[in-house]
């Protein structure tokens, strides 16, 4: 009983401590980008009970042995699969996307990619660990593109591109992490080039984001409705200075022009109300470290699982993050990926704690005594 329990001198203290900080910081600038819009005043409130679950079930992951999760690994994935097929059967639409999933009677809606972004890091780590002999073999690579391809092609159908591009970045990481040699990656690249082409030459992007794109590469020839909300997502961060305006000071959220500014465009709002220095170098302090804990988890475990599980964690986390960012201050093109910990949303708030709880069942059983 003893050996079972001391695992939790292992946890993580730091790490859950910026985790609720940036969460907590999160909040307050959801409550200040919808201030004044009576249909998003119930929004703040929401979070911080997604936060609370959020919580439980981390603890709850943290205490399960996450080898027991990775035994059954061909179940999750199939699970995954299975509920993206779903969405596209029968998804709730939003936006010209079907991602959600309505849960009858009530008005939540889950977004099963959100959910999958983490669990794949599961399923493809054991994955991985369990071919490792094969990692110099092409086919072994190929496999591993098909692994990761099926749930892509589902999401991008939705469609989704920065989800799918999210999903491949992941790979990237896992794999390269796993011994990707050199020979294959220049293969692969040639083969991304192909696909980009082949993208673009039939179409397969949806009308919006061949909006986006157009936007951002030549936003002088892009409609002026489509380019509205990037301009003044730049008028937010650019008015913001070093110390911003005051906490719900805001001109361009306050007053309407900055939109969906809780969930894709919450950065501008941080940068224009609290500035670079309280604003946006909090929140990438912040990430920062949550990033290095989760790093330290990978490198302090022997397991090959582990580690991969933990590497892929922190490639979304650190994607998102620089995805998100830069779309905020118009030097990357709009995606809808959401800043980790702070923008709104309950599947993505959740699945980012049950990552964290991930990563601290893998550093509570690091220890050699801890395993078998």
């Amino acid at each position: 009983m003893l050996a079972r329990t001391s695992v939790w001198r292992y946890f993580d203290i730091w790490l859950v401590a910026a985790v609720f900080m940036l969460t907590a910081f999160g909040i307050l600038m959801i409550r200040s980008a919808v201030t004044g819009a009576p249909a998003f005043e119930p929004l703040p409130g929401r979070q911080i009970q997604w936060a609370v679950i959020g919580f439980v079930i981390m603890i709850v992951i943290a205490a399960i042995d996450y080898r027991v999760l990775t035994s059954v690994h061909w179940y999750i994935y199939a699970g995954i699969i299975l509920s993206l097929v779903l969405v596209l059967v029968a998804g709730a639409l939003g936006n010209e996307t079907r991602r959600w999933i309505a849960i009858p009677g009530t008005s939540t809606r889950i977004q099963p990619s959100e959910f999958g972004r983490i669990l794949i890091t599961l399923t493809f780590a054991q994955f991985l660990a369990n071919r490792r002999d094969r990692i110099y073999q092409f086919s072994n690579t190929i496999t591993t593109i098909a692994y990761v391809g099926f749930p892509i092609a589902l999401i991008f159908v939705q469609p989704d591109l920065g989800m799918s591009i999210l999903f491949i970045f992941i790979w990237f990481v896992m794999i390269w992490l796993a011994g990707l040699p050199l020979s294959h990656f220049g293969i692969l690249v040639l083969i991304g080039v192909v696909g980009i082409f082949a993208v673009f030459q039939f179409d397969l992007l949806a009308e919006y984001q061949q909006e986006r794109l157009t936007t951002f590469i030549n936003p002088e020839d892009a409609d002026e409705e489509d380019r509205f909300n990037t301009e003044q997502a730049e008028i937010s961060v650019g008015s913001g200075g070093w110390f911003g305006k005051g906490y719900l000071n805001g001109t361009q959220s306050q007053l309407g022009f900055l939109r969906v500014q809780h969930t894709d465009f919450i950065f501008s709002v941080i940068v224009e109300e609290m500035g670079l220095i309280f604003g946006a170098l909090v929140v990438l302090l912040l990430m920062g470290f949550i990033l290095l804990r989760i790093v330290r988890v990978a490198q302090l475990t022997p397991d090959p699982t582990g580690k991969f599980i933990c590497a892929g964690i922190a490639a979304i986390l650190f994607f998102q993050t620089t995805v998100n960012v830069g779309m905020n201050i118009r030097v990357l093109p709009v995606t809808g990926l959401t800043l980790p910990f702070v923008s709104y949303g309950g599947s993505s708030l959740t699945t980012l704690f049950i990552a964290v709880g991930i990563v601290q069942s893998v550093l509570m059983r690091h220890r050699k005594q801890a395993f078998g």
